[in-house]
C-alpha cells in the first residue's frame, strides 16, 4: 500500500481521533476525550488496515494518547525509544508537562523533521489575531516550524487564559502538529 492508498483512511482515522477543541498546551484534559482502550482499539484498527508494524503502531498509540490527555500511558510508550519519532513523541509529551527544558532536549535529538516543513507552510495561511501572526512570525522564519520556537512560545503563554488569542493560535497549531505527525506515521 503506497502513501496515497493509505491517505482516505488516515484522514477517516484523524476524523474519528479528533475532539470538539484542540488539546491543551498543558496537561488539563478536555471534554470528549477518548479512554486509553478506546484509543489503542482504534489504532489497532488502523494498524490492521493499513498493514503498519509493531513499532509504528506502538507510536501512533503514543501520540493518540497523548492527544486524547492521557500523558502518563503515552510517556510509558516512549520513555525508551530512541529513534527520531521517538524523540518527537517524547519531546511533545515533555512539553504539555510542562518541562519545557527537556521538550527541548529531545527536540535536539529529533533535528530536522519533515512534519514541521509542512506546518510551516499551514502557518502562511493562518489568518487571526496580530499577536497571534506575530507569533506564528517567530516559529517560521525559514519556512519550517521551529519545534525550540513553538515551545519557547508555548512556555510564554503558560500563564494566560484559554480565551487568549495566543494560546488558542498555539492550541490549533498544536493540533496540526499532532494530525501531521499521525499522517506521517501511518503513512511511512
Amino acid at each position: 500500500m503506497t502513501c496515497m492508498d493509505a491517505s482516505p483512511r488516515i484522514d477517516a482515522f484523524w476524523s474519528c481521533l479528533k475532539t470538539m477543541e484542540p488539546p491543551d498546551l498543558g496537561q488539563e484534559s478536555r471534554a470528549g476525550t477518548r479512554s486509553v482502550a478506546w484509543v489503542k482499539a482504534e489504532v489497532a484498527a488502523l494498524g490492521a488496515d493499513l498493514g503498519l508494524g509493531v513499532e509504528t503502531l506502538e507510536r501512533l498509540q503514543a501520540v493518540a494518547l497523548l492527544y486524547h490527555d492521557h500523558h502518563n500511558e503515552a510517556h510509558d510508550l516512549v520513555q525508551d525509544m530512541t529513534d527520531r519519532e521517538g524523540a518527537l513523541i517524547h519531546a511533545l509529551v515533555h512539553r504539555r508537562e510542562p518541562d519545557f527544558w527537556n521538550a527541548k532536549y529531545w527536540f535536539r535529538r529529533v533535528g530536522d523533521h519533515p512534519i514541521y516543513r509542512s506546518l510551516g507552510e499551514q502557518l502562511v495561511g493562518l489568518k487571526g489575531h496580530a499577536s497571534a501572526q506575530a507569533v506564528a512570525r517567530s516559529m517560521n522564519l525559514t519556512g519550517t516550524v521551529d519545534p525550540l520556537a513553538l515551545t519557547d512560545a508555548c512556555e510564554s503563554v503558560m500563564r494566560k487564559d484559554a480565551g487568549d488569542p495566543v494560546v488558542q493560535f498555539l492550541r490549533e497549531v498544536q493540533e496540526a502538529e499532532f494530525r501531521g505527525l499521525i499522517g506521517y506515521l501511518a503513512g511511512n
